[in-house]
């Protein structure tokens, strides 16, 4: 009878909790949503949360600042691949391009005298005049995308021209700089050169005050 008794007191006890537990789980949810609603960190809509994931829509942001990706290519390529955006005048038989290209073979600005509007205002589309309209044209562009630095891709020859020079004095006067900087690196404090005074350096992304 003991033994009995005893069992029936456990189950009592069981049946006790299960009837406590289901209020218990009630007040707990309430006191949560008091809490909530009263603190002053909840979010107020889905956009004061903060995403796990972040797309940066502007790449280009990365490489103004000096911090992105440059390629660097191999040192017996024959052609520099050490650029963010390359700038190539193409002269053919029949007409003028020049056209901005992205590292990643993404087209950045284009100008070239098969377009119509350029077309129609010149004579000749291979001439010194044609060489000019495009380069206003491009730089032009450029600006307007929001480049300021691009690699001029050109062979020492072909540099020495004239068309070539018109087309790089134009493009240096427009204010849209021929040559990129490099990436910016971190400075190493394990590096030999510790203890050496250096001048700081200003870090790409400050603003300086004129």
């Amino acid at each position: 009878l003991i033994h009995f008794y005893k069992r029936i007191l456990k189950m009592e006890g069981v049946r006790l909790v299960q009837r406590l537990i289901p209020r218990m789980k009630t007040r707990f949810k309430s006191c949560r949503l008091v809490s909530s609603v009263g603190s002053s960190d909840a979010p107020y809509s889905s956009n004061d949360e903060i995403a796990p994931r972040i797309r940066n829509r502007n790449p280009m942001n990365l490489e103004m600042m000096r911090i992105g990706r440059k390629p660097e290519g191999f040192q017996m390529e024959y052609k520099n691949r050490k650029y963010w955006n390359k700038l190539t005048l193409n002269i053919s038989n029949q007409h003028t391009t020049a056209e901005v290209t992205h590292w990643t073979g993404r087209p950045v600005a284009r100008a070239s005298t098969m377009e119509w509007p350029i077309r129609k205002q010149l004579y000749n589309l291979t001439d010194q005049a044609a060489v000019t309209a495009v380069a206003k044209i491009i730089s032009q562009r450029c600006l307007e995308t929001g480049l300021s630095q691009v690699y001029l891709e050109v062979d020492k020859e072909e540099k020495e021209k004239e068309r070539m020079q018109n087309f790089i004095k134009i493009i240096e006067d427009s204010g849209l700089s021929l040559s990129e900087p490099d990436v910016y690196e971190n400075p190493n404090p394990y590096a030999r050169d510790f203890y050496e005074m250096k001048p700081p350096t200003v870090k790409p992304w400050t603003v300086t005050e004129d």
